[in-house]
């Protein structure tokens, strides 16, 4: 991976609708070049996957997302990586990532309602063997999302959740 590798991958992480010729003119090579990278890039691992940054909210999509914290007693041989691969199973969850502190794991999980998401929390992720403590958080408003902002001009609505 060189410096220009470092560019493609920028732009595409800023816009992943980029077209090979705007970053092959950025780069002043040919868009071939460009592209024959990205697949490299591809092939590598390096490059996984292109996504859309959503607002739910102005779609009109009913979405609850929460941060679930967990304290994990590491299993011998594997240490973390065991129980994060059976958490990364599930579709509800966004990302999972490794911490210092107070707790272990900080998992994403993103579903349809609160009671469905606190019923995934309960039955499915405290149930793992491992799994010592978890606190979920409930994520109120999105102020900023994969290096996107959120705020839409007027809007100070606050998401109505019940229990």
């Amino acid at each position: 991976m060189d410096e220009k590798d470092t560019v493609i991958l920028r732009e595409l992480q800023k816009n992943g609708r980029i077209a090979a010729g705007d970053i092959a003119v950025m780069l002043e090579v040919d868009e071939n070049e460009v592209e024959n990278r990205i697949a490299a890039l591809q092939a590598g691992g390096i490059l996984r996957r292109c996504t859309a940054v959503i607002d739910y909210g102005a779609a009109g999509v009913d979405e609850v997302a929460v941060i679930l914290s967990l304290k994990i007693t590491p299993e011998r041989g594997l240490g973390y990586d065991g129980i994060a691969a059976q958490i990364a199973r599930f579709p509800q969850v966004e990302s999972i990532l490794l911490l210092t502190g107070t707790y272990d794991l900080q998992v994403i999980i993103r579903g349809q309602s609160m009671a469905e998401v606190s019923r995934f929390v309960a039955e499915q992720i405290a149930s793992i063997e491992g799994v010592r403590e978890t606190m979920t958080q409930i994520v109120m408003r999105t102020y900023k999302e994969q290096g996107v902002e959120m705020l839409r001009p007027g809007s100070r609505d606050r998401q109505l959740i019940t229990f």
